[in-house]
């Protein structure tokens, strides 16, 4: 048996190198946030992401923390994922009466020229009930944000409580049909036309779907709801509202727990998202806006998105991405320009503005360019005075996905994480946060 015997001096290097990333880089960058919380006021943070934090498992482990610690304010920005036919948070459900058209930012559509706060948006010109209704009590909310489209401006809509849930009125059925593709038409605009989901057609077609042509046929599966309204003899009308600008709030007169609302507007009702308040004085409100497949420059396409997150008063902003532009061809130069032009958005009204950027973490498909990024990001985090959190060597670096994966905190797809691998991340974000308040105080 050989025995190697290290010299102190490189064990303790090693050492340094691994507690090092463990630690928010520039943590100062992120002072004014931190003292915040202190302070016992209400905090808004912004965590901004791809498809690691669409399903919210990685930003809800985070949530949960910050607000056990520093009080809940409200569960913050939602959108209603099951309208849209996509993957979502596991702590909230929503339901309609009606269908809705709906993309996210990273459609190639036409159909709806903005997008704002969620990076999703859903659209009808029928009379629809919306029904967002949370799971733990300890999100009930006082105070509700409307996000929609400036159109709606001056436009009724009205709110209500009710005794049994909009989702035991509703029966989900699904028919196949034959589809002629129009001119110009998009993969995406068919997808939405039969409220129905990307791998559904791609199943029924086959790839060719992905790029149609004008006359080309196929099979498509619309979904639709069957409503059926004895539903509205268990509702009670709270109040008649009017949409203002692009963002509406309407004051609870006492905590709920559900969101129900029914707009009416013939030329079309369009909402970008929902966000849930408390009133109290203290505590943070945790907004998440993960979009699947979403980039830094997806987050650049729509003015409305950022002018809306704005309007948020963030104290800290988090952005998580660089996954997806991994698994593409982009340039360093390309990508830092779209780093700090979305950061320079995001400080448009408050320069001092707190920005944390976060590394992606190691995937196997293409394991060796997830160093290269995380280089780039972390000489923009420099440049703009950002902090930066190595979540890419903080999990391990090379080799993580795999180790993951053999813990079965991995799924097979060589990208995404499970439930356990996703809050096992947040747990090594949320003791890099701790470290900076042990040190400062």
């Amino acid at each position: 048996m050989k025995v190697i015997i290290r010299p102190l001096s490189v064990i303790m290097l090693l050492c340094t190198a691994v507690l090092s990333a463990q630690n928010i880089e520039n943590a100062e960058a992120i002072s004014s946030f931190t003292n915040r919380l202190e302070e016992k006021k209400v905090s808004q943070v912004l965590f901004i992401g791809d498809s690691h934090i669409q399903a919210d498992w990685l930003p809800g482990y985070l949530r949960k923390k910050f607000q056990a610690k520093y009080g809940n304010a409200g569960r913050g920005l939602v959108f209603p994922y099951n309208l849209g036919n996509t993957n979502g948070a596991d702590d909230f459900s929503s339901s309609s009466n009606k269908a809705w058209e709906t993309f996210r930012l990273v459609h190639d559509q036409k159909i709806f020229p903005k997008i704002g706060a969620s990076g999703f948006v859903i659209g009808n010109k029928e009379n629809s009930f919306i029904e967002i209704q949370f799971k733990n009590t300890e999100d009930s909310f006082d105070k509700v944000v409307i996000f929609h489209d400036e159109d709606m401006d001056r436009k009724k809509f009205t709110m209500y409580t009710e005794t049994e849930s909009l989702s035991r009125f509703i029966e989900k059925k699904s028919e196949i049909l034959n589809h002629t593709a129009a001119k110009n038409e998009t993969f995406h605009e068919i997808v939405s036309k039969y409220n129905t989901t990307t791998t559904r057609l791609r199943k029924l077609n086959g790839d060719r779907i992905l790029r149609p042509s004008e006359g080309d046929v196929f099979k498509v599966e619309r979904n639709y709801p069957v409503y059926n309204s004895d539903f509205e003899q268990k509702i009670t009308e709270i109040g008649k509202y009017t949409f203002t600008g692009f963002k509406t709030t309407v004051s609870m007169l006492s905590p709920q727990q559900t969101f129900l609302m029914r707009s009416d507007i013939p030329e079309g009702s369009t909402f970008y998202g929902f966000q849930f308040l408390k009133n109290t004085e203290k505590g943070v409100v945790f907004n998440t806006v993960g979009v699947n497949g979403a980039t830094y420059g997806d987050f650049l396409k729509y003015p409305l998105q950022v002018q809306q997150l704005l309007t948020l008063d963030s104290n800290l902003v988090i952005i998580a991405l660089g996954t997806n532009e991994v698994f593409s061809d982009i340039t360093k130069e390309e990508f830092q320009t779209n780093v700090s032009s979305l950061v320079e958005k995001i400080r448009s009204a408050n320069p001092q503005l707190p920005i944390l950027l976060i590394a992606p973490t190691d995937n196997m498909p293409k394991q060796s360019r997830v160093p290269e990024i995380v280089s780039w990001l972390k000489e923009s985090a420099q440049k703009y005075n950002l902090a930066f959190f190595d979540l890419y060597r903080a999990t391990g670096g090379k080799g993580y996905f795999k180790k993951a994966l053999m813990r079965n905190e991995a799924n097979k797809d060589g990208v995404h994480y499970t439930k356990t691998g996703y809050e096992n991340q947040g747990e090594i974000i949320w003791n890099a946060f701790s470290s900076i308040k042990n040190t400062s105080k």
